[in-house]
């Protein structure tokens, strides 16, 4: 490559920032996951009369689970009104999948992706600010 050329980002290449961000957003389904399961585990516990031996497991506090999905939401109710908005709620908060995401507010799939990837941007940028001023308590830096 020539001095004035840059190289192409690749997925490989992805800014760490945008990566936190993604991984902070996933974290809404897994505690989602974590209580439904807890819950399945207490109605199983009482049928059968038998306790649950997947402590490990299911290690946690409901009330953290819960605070970390109010924060998720809160990060996504602080972005502004926009499709990217949206795409991000419905895919991180909703669970879909980003092609249906978009079908749901009237893009294409490609438009998605591209609403997807400039949401995680601006959902960064929002995310670090946030988290400077301390409205995420459970982060820990």
């Amino acid at each position: 490559m020539s001095a004035g050329m840059t190289e192409p980002r690749t997925k490989a290449a992805v800014d760490p920032q945008i990566e936190e961000v993604r991984n902070f957003l996933c974290g809404y389904q897994l505690c989602l996951d974590m209580l439904h399961l807890r819950r399945y585990e207490r109605k199983r516990a009482y049928v059968f009369r038998d306790p649950c031996n997947c402590e490990e497991l299911l290690a946690g506090n409901e009330g953290y689970w819960r605070s970390r999905m109010y924060e998720v939401e809160a990060l996504v109710n602080a972005m502004r009104n926009g499709r990217e908005k949206l795409v991000l709620y419905y895919h991180y908060v909703r669970g879909e999948s980003i092609e249906h995401a978009a079908d749901l507010i009237g893009v294409s799939r490609r438009t998605g992706y591209r609403l997807h990837q400039r949401g995680l941007l601006f959902a960064s940028f929002l995310f670090k600010k946030m988290k400077k001023s301390g409205d995420f308590p459970l982060l820990i830096e």
